[in-house]
């Protein structure tokens, strides 16, 4: 890798321990939606956590793979923390299953948030090339190989696209859930981690406290 590929690495590393810290500041209510959220973003992390641990021992596929669940976890925590119903919830607990597909859930948190179509936008543009990576897909089969050797092949700029999307979409999720707790000031303070590490797909949003 890069020098400067190497840097970001470290740079979106320390930005979601950045989070973490934020996010520990506080005990939580033990209602059912906060448990689930709090739950799914200690998972997205962790993956988070796996993704630049991969890459740095050079399994760059098996990164790659992970970032469809941190894109998937955080359009289902986001749902479950602004959009879903107590019955909703209650009935995710129960089946293991969420009643809307992606799409849905991207347009409901599009209307919940005024997000101007952003999330929906981020779902078509990622989702298909996310599903490649994630279940051996032509995508992931074709960086196993440097021309005819079975050598892998992935490129800087690939590894910092989904870093950085892994790292933006663990900080949506971090900031709308502790805006839902009622603390806007940690929310705006998460938020602001967006535009630290380089482009970043941070969408126009409300304003913190409008939700």
């Amino acid at each position: 890798m890069r020098p400067e590929t190497i840097e970001h690495i470290g740079k979106v590393e320390t930005i979601v321990q950045q989070a973490k810290a934020i996010l520990s500041r506080y005990g939580y209510p033990d209602d059912l939606r906060t448990v689930v959220v709090c739950g799914t973003l200690s998972q997205i992390i962790e993956h988070h956590d796996a993704i630049l641990t991969l890459i740095r021992n050079d399994k760059i596929g098996s990164s790659f793979a992970l970032a469809r669940s941190i894109v998937e976890g955080m359009y289902r925590g986001m749902w479950i923390n602004i959009c879903a119903t107590d019955e909703q919830v209650k009935s995710f607990e129960q089946d293991d299953r969420l009643p809307l597909k992606m799409p849905d859930m991207a347009k409901a948190i599009d209307q919940r948030l005024q997000g101007n179509g952003y999330f929906e936008h981020l779902l078509g543009k990622s989702w298909v090339a996310l599903c490649s990576y994630a279940h051996t897909g032509m995508l992931q089969l074709g960086r196993r190989f440097t021309g005819p050797n079975l050598q892998p092949a992935y490129r800087d700029e690939e590894i910092v696209e989904v870093t950085t999307a892994s790292t933006t979409c663990i900080l949506l999720l971090v900031g709308k859930f502790l805006e839902a707790q009622n603390h806007g000031k940690d929310c705006k303070e998460a938020e602001a981690l967006l535009l630290t590490y380089g482009r970043s797909a941070r969408p126009p949003l409300k304003p913190s406290g409008s939700v």
